[in-house]
């Protein structure tokens, strides 16, 4: 699955409805802003840990086992984590710039990384979506309510909402409308936030 890069938003509480792994994915696809600049920078390798070895030697980045990225230095067991749960759920990555903006890789990481990664796409690519994400800040009321099918009153708070202000992304649609987390998930990949539409936005008949 191919991560695209988006622009920077507003920073969100750390505390969200989402478990770390949910936000990591929802921030490298752009429907959650980047977490607030840390004071603390990421700690440089140690020098003593398990160094990478100077031949070449290349890493399966979908296939990978824990023991292989403990391999490349500054792979923290958090980063494992993510990795390993990503493979159980089928995710695969295509470049590293995927993988660098998932993970938050400083350029010294990527740079003694790249070597070492092999990007080799296991069974059959994923399937495109049939029609593009539904731009919750444009499409009609109708339309909303035909590909949402929310209930009517979360319907009417989205549109009065929009009339007020576009939405962001997808954080922002969920804590201006209330969503509970299993609706912003059925969202993710679904939805898009362009520009406000013209016109007045007119709630659907009742």
């Amino acid at each position: 699955m191919v991560l695209a890069k988006k622009q920077v938003f507003k920073a969100m509480a750390r505390q969200h409805w989402l478990d770390p792994l949910a936000r990591k994915l929802l921030q490298a696809t752009g429907d959650l802003p980047p977490d607030p600049v840390q004071a603390k920078q990421q700690a440089p390798p140690k020098l003593g840990a398990t160094p990478c070895p100077t031949e070449t030697w290349s890493l399966d980045v979908n296939r990978a086992t824990p023991e292989q990225w403990q391999q490349l230095p500054g792979c923290s067991e958090e980063m494992i984590d993510v990795l390993m749960r990503l493979q159980r759920g089928g995710v695969q990555f295509s470049q590293l710039d995927d993988l660098a903006l998932l993970l938050n890789l400083p350029a010294d990481l990527v740079k003694l990384w790249t070597p070492h990664l092999v990007f080799r796409w296991h069974g059959d690519v994923p399937v495109l979506p049939e029609r593009p994400p539904l731009d919750v800040n444009a499409a009609a009321p109708s339309l909303l309510e035909q590909t949402l099918n929310w209930p009517k009153p979360r319907l009417q708070r989205l549109i009065h909402e929009r009339r007020l202000k576009p939405f962001e992304h997808l954080a922002d649609l969920q804590e201006r409308v209330c969503l509970p987390p299993d609706a912003v998930e059925q969202l993710i990949g679904r939805v898009s936030f362009g520009a406000r539409p013209s016109g007045p936005s007119l709630p659907p008949r009742s």
